[in-house]
């Protein structure tokens, strides 16, 4: 995967809507808290379903069973954009991180706090 830019990462985060947003955040979350694992796609993959179902923006339906049904059509519909953003996002705040702090170690709380400075303040 081609990492894009910080400026087309940040143009692409600003067309993400709220559900997108919410799901990307829990994403970078469990990331920066265990970063040892990013590289595993079938993990990641599933940590993306948890927290999508997380939300809570599939707990309106009338029917468990349609609230499943759409949830997987979202997570399908979306998996790749957030992924690969979420993706790109985590190798730019490395970076941002190491120039900031040199070789002293930081926490996955000043990795969020970085991240969090690349998508659009809405």
């Amino acid at each position: 995967m081609q990492v894009p830019s910080r400026d087309q990462l940040r143009a692409s985060l600003a067309g993400f809507d709220d559900a997108q947003t919410k799901v990307a955040g829990g994403v970078l979350a469990v990331m920066f808290g265990e970063p040892t694992r990013v590289q595993d796609r079938e993990w990641m993959s599933e940590q993306f379903t948890q927290v999508a179902l997380l939300t809570g923006q599939f707990d309106e339906v009338e029917h468990a069973h349609e609230g499943l049904e759409i949830a997987q059509q979202w997570i399908q519909a979306n998996i790749s954009t957030v992924l690969n953003a979420c993706y790109a996002l985590f190798v730019h705040v490395a970076d941002d991180m190491r120039q900031e702090h040199g070789e002293r170690p930081f926490s996955a709380s000043d990795a969020m706090i970085q991240a969090l400075g690349y998508f659009d303040q809405r």
